[in-house]
């Protein structure tokens, strides 16, 4: 099983929790949990496959986790056999997590199809009317 398969699955039951899985000396996650992560951390959205991804390094889990606590956060996260789930009360997912599609992940979304795109003309086509419009 890939590890987004592994994240939208327990998604569907976790709806508000950020889901942190442990890949490597990483902690990843997907989908509308970047957003949260952007807003919270100023983390990077990399999209990958059409999927947006965070990570950070396994040194940062504290921080990640105590500002969750901080926040009241729902989180889920996922070591191996191992899975931790912190519950608060009163969540605040919906109110950090902010998925509106800002213009760095917008822009990242464009520039990953325009580098698989086969003809360079449209390429250039766009470039020249953003560099029209800019």
């Amino acid at each position: 099983m890939k590890i987004y398969d592994i994240y939208s699955d327990k998604k569907k039951d976790y709806s508000k929790y950020v889901i942190l899985i442990r890949v490597g000396n990483f902690y990843e996650t997907y989908g509308e949990d970047t957003f949260l992560m952007n807003n919270l951390f100023d983390y990077k959205i990399k999209v990958v496959g059409g999927v947006n991804r965070v990570g950070f390094p396994i040194i940062a889990y504290n921080k990640v986790t105590d500002k969750f606590k901080h926040f009241k956060i729902n989180y889920l996260v996922i070591e191996r056999v191992n899975i931790i789930k912190k519950k608060f009360n009163d969540n605040n997912y919906d109110k950090y997590v902010k998925c509106d599609d800002s213009i760095s992940v917008r822009l990242n979304r464009i520039c990953e199809k325009l580098k698989v795109l086969k003809d360079t003309s449209k390429i250039n086509i766009i470039l020249d009317a953003i560099e029209e419009i800019i």
